[in-house]
């Protein structure tokens, strides 16, 4: 995105015939900044990204900002993997299934299998085999930290058989119990559950603003308005603040393995 963004920078300048020293005069900044933006190697900042407009897009540039990084841009679900894979830190609330990046192959076979029942046994295996790789990284990689709040019913639906459910538990317990990921459970029983709105995840990464994003059987939808971030951080906490604590949410996890080895 960044990149995108600073090569259209950089053919405008040259278009104008501007420098960068004498782009960065008129835009009150320094010629480092404007490398910067236009190798990729910074986001601008809002006041730069108006001013830049102003000098030389003449709307264009605030446009096609909107179209990489303003909230609605759709994004597919790789975009989303990769940007998770180098993420610092990943705040998610799940609904119906654990997330992509924690399933086993046997769970992920099952949810896609039934999910999208339209496609061939191959590609089923091959999207399931890459859920679980990712899954495989995540357990191996220090980063991102991960804080999961679930909706209690996720531990109680029986995807695929016993045998499959048994393994993605113990999966995750096992994370939790070493503290790769911290989980907190949202009691189906509460009576002010504030997740109703659907599953989201929060995304913090070292090169870009905080992203929020809500996912359907297609693509997501990234949302990075600063307001619109902070109003799901505010849902995360209180979605925290109903939910048990991650040590409950592990004896809960317990509770479930004995009932499948019962």
């Amino acid at each position: 995105m960044l990149l995108a963004y600073g090569r259209e920078v950089r053919r405008l300048r040259e278009e104008a015939g501007f420098t960068q020293t004498a782009l960065a005069r008129h835009v009150a900044s320094s010629k480092t900044a404007v490398s910067d933006v236009e190798r990729g190697k910074a986001a601008a900042s809002a006041q730069l990204r108006s001013d830049l407009d102003e000098i030389l897009g003449a709307g264009r540039l605030t446009h096609l900002w909107k179209e990489l990084t303003g909230s609605g841009k759709e994004v597919w679900k790789h975009e989303i993997a990769e940007l998770i894979a180098g993420a610092n830190a990943v705040y998610e609330y799940e609904v119906l299934v654990f997330p992509a990046y924690l399933q086993t192959e046997g769970y992920a076979r099952t949810l896609i299998r039934y999910g999208v029942p339209w496609l061939p046994e191959d590609e089923i295996a091959s999207r399931a085999e890459e859920r679980a790789k990712r899954s495989q990284e995540l357990v191996e990689s220090g980063q991102p930290m991960v804080w999961l709040v679930l909706d209690e019913t996720i531990l109680m639906r029986r995807y695929g058989s016993t045998d499959v459910m048994r393994e993605q538990l113990s999966h995750v317990l096992d994370l939790a119990e070493r503290e790769r990921i911290t989980v907190q459970l949202v009691p189906a029983s509460s009576p002010k559950h504030p997740g109703v709105s659907g599953a989201f995840k929060l995304v913090t990464t070292d090169h870009f603003p905080d992203v929020m994003f809500a996912e359907n059987v297609h693509e997501g939808q990234m949302v990075t308005s600063t307001v619109d971030v902070a109003h799901y951080r505010m849902l995360f906490a209180a979605l925290q603040g109903v939910a048990s604590s991650p040590e409950e949410a592990q004896a809960r996890l317990r509770d479930e393995l004995q009932k499948l080895e019962s």
